[in-house]
C-alpha cells in the first residue's frame, strides 16, 4: 500500500507542450493556458488546508507535483511556484520531457529547491525524434548537464513510457541511460487518456470481461473506487479541480479553488468514480476495466492466475483504503444516496479516438 502512504497533488503549471508524442492525445484538450500567480497563490492555499486535514484525519502528508498534461517549463513562472511549495514545507517535484531544460532553467530550478524531477524519455536517437519529435541530442545533453548540476540536491529520474509494449526495447532504453550515468528509473505502462487514446486492447464497451471483473469487486464488498482522484488530487492550469490526469479532455470539472476546497468537491468526485461516469467507464485505471485486462490477459496467456489474483487483490485493497478516505471527507446521507446508484459496465459505445501503435 506504499502508493497510498501520501496524498500527491499535481499542480498544472500549463497544458501546453512542446512535444507532439505519438502516445499523448494532445488534439483533445479542448482548451490551453498557462497557469497564473493568482491562481497558483489560491492552489496552494487549498493545498495547505487540505495538508490539514490530511495529517489531522488520515495521519498522512502530501507531496506537491508541478506537471499536468502539458510541459511545466514552458510557464516561466514554474521555478518561482518550486520555490514557493517549499518555502510552504512541502516537497516538491517536476515533470518535463528535459527538452527546455537548458542551464539557466535548470540552475533556476536547483536554487528554487527542487527536489526530484521525473524526465520523459522513453527512446533515444532517431527513434526519440520520430515519436517526440523533438531534437535528441539537445535534451540528451540537457538531462546529462542537470545530473552533475543536481548532484547531492536533486534526484533525476527517466519515465520509461512503454509504448511499444516491448519490454526488451524498455529495458534497451535504460541500459543506455545507464551507461551514461543515470540509475534511476520509472517503467510507465501506456494509458489511455480515459479513452481519449485509441489502445487496442483498451476497448471497454462491450468487454466479454467486464460482467466478471465487476462481480470479484461485489463479492469482495467494495465499491469500484479508484484511488487515482482521491490520492493524486489534480488542480488545472485555469484553477479548476479536475477529476483526475486522465481527463485529458477536462470532461469533469468540478469547480473553481477560488469557490471550494478539496474536501468540499469529493463528493462529485465519489458520484463520478462510483458510477464510472462520464469517463471512468472508459479509462484503464477503472477498477473494473483493470480488472478485466488481467482476466483478458490470463485468457491469452499473457499473465498467470498467480499474477491476476495479485494483482486484483492490491486493486481491491486500494479500493477500501480510499473508501475509509472518502468516509471521512462526505456527508453519510449523501454517501449512501451515492452507493445506490448503478454501477455496471458501460453499453453507451463510446468509441475512442486517437490511434497508437502497439506494436
Amino acid at each position: 500500500m506504499e502508493l497510498l502512504q501520501f496524498f500527491n497533488l499535481d499542480i498544472e503549471p500549463t497544458n501546453r507542450c512542446n512535444a507532439k508524442c505519438s502516445f499523448c492525445p494532445r488534439d483533445q484538450t479542448p482548451h490551453q493556458g498557462l497557469m497564473t500567480q493568482a491562481t497558483f497563490d489560491q492552489a496552494m492555499v487549498r493545498a495547505l488546508e487540505f495538508r490539514t486535514v490530511a495529517r489531522e484525519r488520515f495521519d498522512r502528508d502530501m507531496k506537491v507535483n508541478l506537471c499536468g498534461l502539458g510541459e511545466p517549463l514552458l510557464n516561466t513562472l514554474t521555478p518561482g511556484f518550486v520555490h514557493q511549495i517549499r518555502s510552504l514545507g512541502l516537497e516538491c517535484s517536476v515533470s518535463s520531457n528535459a527538452a527546455l531544460l537548458d542551464e539557466r532553467r535548470g540552475a533556476e530550478l536547483l536554487d528554487a529547491g527542487l527536489q526530484a524531477i521525473e524526465i520523459n524519455v522513453g527512446d533515444v536517437d532517431e527513434q526519440y525524434e520520430e515519436i517526440y519529435q523533438l531534437p535528441f541530442e539537445r535534451t540528451r545533453d540537457n538531462i546529462l548537464r542537470f545530473k552533475e548540476m543536481a548532484e547531492g540536491r536533486c534526484n533525476v529520474r527517466i519515465v520509461l513510457v512503454d509504448h511499444r509494449r516491448d519490454p526488451v526495447h524498455t529495458a534497451a532504453v535504460s541500459d543506455y541511460w545507464r551507461s551514461h550515468g543515470i540509475d534511476q528509473f520509472f517503467p510507465f505502462k501506456i494509458m489511455n487518456r480515459a479513452g481519449a487514446l485509441q489502445v487496442d486492447s483498451m476497448q471497454y464497451d462491450g468487454s466479454p470481461d467486464q460482467a466478471e471483473a465487476a462481480e470479484i469487486l461485489r463479492d469482495a464488498q467494495v465499491r469500484p473506487i479508484c484511488a487515482v482522484p482521491f490520492v493524486f488530487l489534480f488542480v488545472g492550469y485555469d484553477g479548476q479541480y479536475y477529476l483526475c490526469c486522465s481527463d485529458w479532455k477536462k470532461e469533469v470539472p468540478l469547480g473553481s479553488v477560488f469557490d471550494a476546497s478539496f474536501v468540499e468537491v469529493t463528493e462529485a468526485k465519489l458520484r463520478h468514480v462510483t458510477t464510472r461516469r462520464p469517463i471512468c467507464h472508459a479509462c484503464n485505471h477503472d477498477p473494473v476495466n483493470s480488472i478485466a485486462d488481467e482476466l483478458g490477459a490470463v485468457r491469452e496467456g499473457l499473465t498467470s492466475e498467480l499474477e491476476k489474483d495479485i494483482h486484483v487483490q492490491t486493486l481491491i485493497g486500494y479500493a477500501k483504503v480510499v473508501d475509509v478516505l472518502v468516509k471521512a471527507q462526505v456527508d453519510p446521507a449523501s454517501d449512501a444516496e451515492i452507493s445506490a446508484l448503478p454501477s455496471g459496465p458501460d453499453t453507451s459505445g463510446r468509441r475512442p479516438l486517437i490511434p497508437i501503435r502497439s506494436n
